[in-house]
This record gives C-alpha cells, structure tokens and sequence, in this order.
C-alpha cells in the first residue's frame, strides 16, 4: 500500500513539474532575451534556474534539505567547485547553495527537455564524454567562463558512486584550477542517494529523505599553486572523504 501511494505521488509530482515547467520556459527565455546582451556571466538566467529547483524541491514534501556554509562561497570571485556524486538528485540539491556558478554536464543531458535549456542559456559546459577531446573541450569552455568572474562547478568522479563511497578523482578540476590560478571550494552531501528507489522504479520517490549539504573551507590559491594535480586530488579527496563521515556520523 506504500509503495502504491508513493507512486501515485510521484507521478503527479512528475506531471506537476512539466507543467510548471513549461509555464516558466517564456519567463526564462524572456530574461535571457533580455540581458544576454550584457549579462555575459549569464547571473539572472542562472538565478530563474535556482527558482526552478527551488519550486522542485517545493513540491516534494518528503524532502528536507539542510545546507551549511553557503557564505564561503564568492560572488564574484571565480572558484573551482568540487562535490561528490551519489544521484540525479544531487543537481536539484545542489541549487540551494545560491550562487552564480557553471555546471559540467555531459552532451546527453542538454538534450533534456526544459533541463537541456537551463544548461545552454546559462553557458553550463557541455561535455562530449566519447571525444577524445573532451579534456580539452572542458578546460577551455571553463576558462572561458572563468575569465568573465564565473565559478564551475564540478563532479570530480566523473559518474555517480553507487556504494556511497567517492569514486577516484579525474584530473580535469584540478588541472582547472591550477591554470587559472584560483581556490578550491570542497562540497559534500548525503541524502540524496536515498530519494530514490533505484533499478526500474528510479521515477518513484522513497518517502521522507534528509538531505545535508555542507561547503567545506577554500583551499585557497596559494595552496592550489604549491600541489602538483595528484597531490592536490589527493589532499581533496581526503578533506572530503572526512566530511562525508561528519555528515553520516550526525544523521
């Protein structure tokens, strides 16, 4: 009976989002018509997709997200983000953190109704993972966007760990932040990995899930500069590898 009244939710949660999300379409599309034209870190297009999430993570009830240190994160200074990975969920999640930021996507997911949007009219850089190319198409968009004051945000697994135990760290972030000479900002979260079911019901929501964010001090530039990429991957993955125990340790 449960599991039946879940997916009832779930489906018109589902079919809710399509249909606010169709109405706000005109709305983005009007902001970025206009001010694509001097917005050139593309700040207003990003924050109507911090209101889509927000209004996401709204309709379900069951969640309950938790975020601490937002304000280490800078406005206009640009930062290499790095979080872990454990779900679809974790992107919607992620928005809550409130800043101006690229995401990495891979090319599949600009395909995406209305999410595909969101990525390309706020210049997010689009990974095509089979190119063997793809190293270099990310650190030029990043620079790219990095040179204009924006932050990337980066998922340095590369895929979703399904243990909940980080994957390896790829070098990409890393190599990011040393060529621009920039800080690094750890993020880490739990929770979401548990929104939901997996396998063939992965549409259907769980139940009541607590999701905890937490921004993790900057290693600062200075600190970048001093790491060759394998130490610099090594002394993140610790950093938050012990955050991730902090966050299970209080849940």
């Amino acid at each position: 009976m449960r599991l039946f009244l879940l997916k009832l939710y779930s489906i018109l949660a589902w079919i809710t989002m399509v249909i606010t999300s169709t109405i706000i379409t005109p709305f983005f599309l009007l902001v970025w018509l206009c001010t694509f034209w001097w917005d050139k870190r593309r700040l207003w297009t990003h924050m109507i997709g911090v209101f889509w999430a927000w209004h996401y993570q709204s309709l379900i009830i069951f969640w309950k997200i938790e975020l601490k240190g937002r304000k280490k994160i800078p406005w206009n200074r640009p930062v290499v983000l790095v979080a872990n990975h454990r779900s679809l969920v974790d992107t919607v999640s992620l928005f809550s953190i409130r800043r101006p930021f690229k995401w990495v996507s891979k090319a599949e997911n600009f395909k995406i109704p209305f999410i595909g949007m969101v990525l390309s009219l706020t210049n997010s850089i689009k990974i095509e993972r089979d190119s063997s190319r793809a190293g270099f198409q990310f650190i030029n968009q990043a620079e790219t966007e990095m040179k204009k004051g924006s932050s990337i945000l980066v998922f340095p697994e590369g895929t979703r760990s399904k243990t909940g135990k980080m994957r390896n760290f790829q070098d990409g972030a890393f190599v990011l932040a040393k060529r621009m000479n920039c800080g690094i900002i750890p993020i880490v979260h739990i929770g979401t990995e548990k929104a939901l079911y997996s396998g063939k019901k992965s549409w259907v929501l769980r139940g009541k899930t607590k999701i905890r964010i937490n921004v993790l001090d900057e290693v600062s530039a200075k600190e970048v500069s001093k790491m060759e990429v394998s130490e610099l991957k090594e002394h993140l993955y610790k950093i938050m590898e012990k955050g991730i125990e902090e966050l299970e340790g209080i849940a």
